[in-house]
């Protein structure tokens, strides 16, 4: 049997999330533009929702976030490599990673893995990943990264982790240090609850999407064929993307068109992208075979 995470979206609306932004904490720092000045730039971009995630300091903003904006609580946690612990309600530095992951999800949060490629390949080496359990997923494209040092891509590590019998989630991340950061990539959630609940409940349950800037329209699963359908964020006229189809064997099928289809064979998880002619990318979930 396969799990469709996209599977009888109603109710609900979908959001631009960034749960990888630094600020408010002076010059000189990651963090240096005043919290009310990002959180502004973000409602400019129509953003749904934004966690302060500094290094190592918990930055309690709840009571900035009104009805455009939800305010999602979180920490990067700087220790040897690094990850998000969002909704965990304090830093967690100083613990292991395990410990840290473990805490995040007994206070109610969840964790991330951070750009998997910063600085050199693996920079988040594979063997360390498959020691440790629990967190959600990894930033499979971090928007900082693309413009600094390594990649910001980390597709790589992602069917790595996937081929491997783990099921874990793609986000998308700004990794906010500058204004010029802001809508590089972004986490487009689902969310059939407003709020921090409703966005914990959407993102464990693989609701949402890695986005620079196309939305998801359709990722239905019948037939033992998935079809996908991207669409653009904004009026346009265009409709017509290149599709690609990743399983545990690479990929298997690239096409072009307004929708794209793939008729699975048994394979363990597929996953699919979409690229617009702009360059604007859209990563979705795997359909995993449970």
């Amino acid at each position: 049997m396969y799990v469709n995470p996209y599977e009888n979206l109603t109710g609900g609306r979908w959001l631009k999330a960034n749960f990888h932004t630094h600020a408010g904490t002076g010059e000189g720092t990651c963090g240096r533009w005043p919290i009310d000045f990002v959180l502004d730039l973000y409602k400019k971009l129509e953003y749904g929702a934004v966690c302060i995630s500094n290094h190592d300091l918990y930055t309690d903003t709840t009571a900035l976030g009104d009805d455009s904006l939800c305010m999602v609580q979180g920490v990067e946690y700087s220790t040897d490599e690094h990850m998000l612990t969002i909704c965990a309600g304090k830093s967690l530095h100083g613990l292991p990673h395990q410990e840290a992951i473990d805490e995040a999800a007994r206070r109610g949060g969840f964790t991330i893995l951070c750009h998997p490629n910063w600085i050199r390949d693996k920079y988040w080496p594979l063997d360390k990943i498959s020691e440790l359990n629990g967190f959600i997923g990894i930033e499979v494209y971090n928007g900082l990264v693309t413009r600094y040092k390594g990649s910001g891509v980390a597709t790589d590590t992602w069917d790595a982790i996937l081929k491997g019998g783990r099921l874990v989630y793609g986000f998308g991340s700004d990794d906010y240090h500058m204004p010029f950061d802001a809508g590089r990539s972004f986490t487009h959630i689902y969310a059939a609850e407003p709020g921090e609940e409703g966005i914990k409940k959407a993102v464990r349950a693989g609701r949402f999407t890695a986005s620079t800037g196309i939305g998801l329209e359709e990722f239905v699963f019948e037939n033992g064929a998935l079809r996908v359908k991207a669409n653009y964020l904004k009026e346009t006229y265009v409709e017509t993307f290149k599709y690609r189809f990743v399983t545990e064997n690479g990929i298997a099928l690239e096409t072009e068109g307004k929708s794209a289809s793939y008729k699975l064979n048994g394979e363990r998880y597929v996953r699919a992208e979409a690229l617009a002619e702009n360059g604007m990318l859209l990563y979705t979930q795997p359909l995993w075979r449970a």
